[in-house]
């Protein structure tokens, strides 16, 4: 198994506590929103049910499970839709319906799901749970507004996926706004240990710590109930506590205060030729990449390094590892790994002492091109350069030594793949 599944499934395993789990690293993108299941019908206007219908909608939620299981979420929403249509009143067919959705990260159906279902199995724990993680997913993506709609951002996924997967960054890209702000703030995930101070304004209690469920919620004893803090800033959890607590007489007038006592939930793997591999935690929800360089020490060996985003599945490969070139910004779940260069060639052929193909490394001139293949005779006057001219074409150019060697013009760098010719 490689790094970039198993660090993509422990993510999820940690995030997502399910009957099924997806490691998405096929390259597949999330699917269109399926319809909306029917609602559930009241029991006095309902008709019986046949026997046949009955048996058919549990095989069609056996059905849906084993797709989920195997990480077929689409095809497993599709399933628990025709037993609902089979069965109106099948409460497991609704919550796993909700589950599919949440996998899926449609927000707005899984919630719809799993209420139906709920009426009908106020009782299970893993719902209600789920059920406020979808609220608090769904709450953070629309307030994400300069990003459009949940269709509109799924359609821009699939729109990256008919592209490369495998993108090359040549040079540092122009962040956005939006991209400079992911490097100063921190949301609460899975795992973080937050330090809570919730007592009266008379009262000098010490805080104390409380660590975030897997399914994202802070469980106060001084709340009426769990309170969903995934993906909140500390100030926002702050606020709804402070909220929260006004529900409550004996925690009415509490003063509140909340910080990250440990950092936990956003992780990066790093791994390739650097002194010290391994995970590494974020205390942001971006840093750049010759930060995560610096931190993990690289070897001398190491000249280029490849990003394996967690979601969407895309990659990126940068040719340099120079600070002035690192300033791409890794997020938690990126899979990071430093490279040695990659074996590149030119061609040198004619009047040479050793033709043939000779290795590139950047900085490589046309001079040193002909010097590595041994030099040429004093009666050699110019050098024909071909270049690919990216449609597949050779571009020529013509080049007199004795005018590179006098200095009246530069020693052209080469490029991969250039063919040199030296004639008399």
């Amino acid at each position: 198994m490689s790094l970039a599944r198993f660090f993509a499934i422990s993510l999820i395993l940690s995030a997502f506590p399910s009957a099924y789990i997806q490691a998405q690293s096929d390259g597949s993108v999330r699917p269109r929103r399926t319809q909306t299941p029917p609602a559930a019908t009241d029991p006095a206007d309902s008709q019986p049910i046949s026997a046949e219908a009955n048996a058919e909608a549990k095989r069609l939620y056996k059905e849906g499970v084993n797709h989920g299981t195997a990480g077929r979420f689409k095809e497993a929403a599709d399933d628990f839709e025709q037993a609902i249509k089979l069965n109106p009143d099948y409460a497991d067919a609704y919550l796993s319906l909700g589950h599919a959705y949440s996998d899926l990260h449609h927000w707005e159906q899984a919630i719809d799901s799993l209420q139906r279902g709920l009426a009908l199995k106020p009782k299970d724990k893993d719902a209600i749970d789920r059920l406020a993680h979808a609220r608090s997913m769904l709450q953070r993506e629309s307030a994400d507004g300069d990003q459009g709609t949940l269709e509109a951002k799924a359609a821009r996924v699939q729109d990256r996926s008919k592209s490369s997967a495998n993108r090359i960054v040549r040079s540092p890209a122009t962040k956005t706004s939006k991209e400079i702000d992911l490097t100063t703030i921190y949301r609460v995930g899975p795992g973080d240990v937050l330090e809570v101070r919730l007592n009266d304004a008379a009262t000098a209690a010490q805080p104390a710590l409380f660590t975030i469920t897997p399914n994202g919620l802070l469980e106060h004893p001084d709340l009426n109930g769990p309170l969903s803090c995934a993906g909140l800033t500390v100030d926002e959890i702050a606020a709804r506590l402070k909220e929260r607590a006004k529900q409550n007489s004996s925690t009415a007038n509490a003063n509140v205060s909340v910080t990250i006592n440990e950092y936990v939930s956003h992780t990066i793997l790093v791994g390739g030729l650097v002194k010290e591999p391994g995970a590494k935690i974020l205390r942001r929800e971006a840093i750049p990449l010759y930060v995560v360089a610096a931190d993990s020490q690289l070897l001398p060996e190491a000249e280029s390094v490849s990003v394996v985003r967690h979601e969407p599945n895309e990659s990126f490969v940068i040719e340099s590892v120079e600070p002035a070139q690192m300033s791409m910004l890794v997020r938690p779940g990126d899979v990071i790994t430093f490279q040695p260069a990659v074996a590149q060639f030119i061609y040198v052929g004619g009047e040479v002492q050793h033709p043939g193909e000779k290795k590139f490394h950047r900085g490589l001139t046309l001079t040193q091109a002909i010097i590595a293949a041994g030099g040429v005779p004093r009666n050699v006057k110019e050098a024909r350069l071909a270049r690919d001219n990216g449609k597949g074409f050779l571009a020529v150019s013509r080049y007199k030594l004795k005018d590179i060697d006098s200095g009246k013009m530069p020693d052209p760098l080469m490029q991969p793949g250039d063919r040199i010719t030296v004639i008399k």
